[in-house]
């Protein structure tokens, strides 16, 4: 898997540092002033530093970190050391652009005041205190972060149920089994990424509906769900007769497939949801 994985990982992160690198151009001194950058570094670095420690180990001597009960240890906290870091950094590049709530919290007092007479039920969820508490306090780049992590996860867990439908990673582990112990996970994140995508549409609920990525995106979402749901009762029904096999049913490679495009429609959706109000 290590050797699989990781050199996607550093190809991604080379596409990020181009791509970030264009960012801090275009607004040198919001980036090189902000106390965020500085923190997202401090994770990055030794984020990076990590990962290329384990795969450098693992390329000399291939399963390097399973030979003995220290390293596999060894391995283990290193890889919850990096989580932490990689965390931090996605957090970090959230706080980015609201770093003035971290020195200057705005307080929105609440205004229960009665929410009658609103030409629409999108117009009234935005008005909402809630939703204004929300969209003027830290509580925005706050549940925009955990959003973020959620979908993070959601995708991650996804992305490798759906190297394994395609046979291109994860081949040592029975395809039930990398479901049977991802999927949860997926869900579970799922729901917290619906929770805080909702509390962030309740501050520009009539923008959202309205905003052509966005309707892209929740078009695109209940047709990952049917496609989970698919393989799930149709096609993983005959799991055992493939399970352990590398070359995987062209069902199961469909759906992986579809899948995988699926979800990088719906990242991409979720980011220019943001700009194009």
């Amino acid at each position: 898997m290590i050797h699989r994985l990781l050199p996607w990982t550093f190809v991604a992160l080379a596409v990020n540092l181009v791509t970030g690198s264009l960012f801090v151009l275009a607004r040198p001194v919001r980036y090189v002033y902000n106390p965020v950058v500085s923190f997202k570094l401090a994770c990055l670095i030794p984020a990076v530093a990590m990962a290329f420690a384990i795969w450098w180990m693992n390329r000399r001597e291939h399963g390097y970190w399973e030979r003995t009960p220290v390293r596999l240890g060894t391995a283990r906290a290193i890889a919850v050391v990096s989580l932490c870091c990689w965390i931090g950094v996605m957090l970090a590049g959230r706080w980015i652009a609201y770093s003035e709530y971290i020195t200057d919290p705005f307080y929105f007092p609440f205004a229960w005041e009665e929410l009658t007479a609103y030409p629409s039920i999108w117009q009234w969820i935005q008005d909402h205190p809630i939703a204004q508490h929300i969209g003027f306090t830290w509580w925005f780049p706050f549940l925009e972060s955990i959003h973020v992590i959620a979908i993070g996860l959601v995708v991650g867990s996804i992305l490798m149920v759906d190297l394994r439908l395609l046979g291109l990673a994860a081949l040592r582990y029975p395809a039930s089994q990398v479901t049977r112990k991802l999927i949860p996970w997926t869900w579970g994140a799922f729901v917290v990424a619906a929770i805080t995508g909702f509390g962030l549409f309740a501050t520009r609920a009539t923008g959202y509906v309205d905003n052509t990525a966005f309707q892209i995106k929740f078009l695109l979402l209940p047709l990952a769900c049917l496609n989970m749901a698919w393989f799930q009762f149709r096609t993983f029904r005959g799991v055992t007769a493939w399970d352990t096999a590398a070359d995987t049913p062209m069902a199961a490679k469909l759906a992986g497939g579809i899948s995988l495009l699926l979800w990088a429609g719906i990242i991409l959706a979720g980011r220019w949801t943001g700009h194009l109000i």
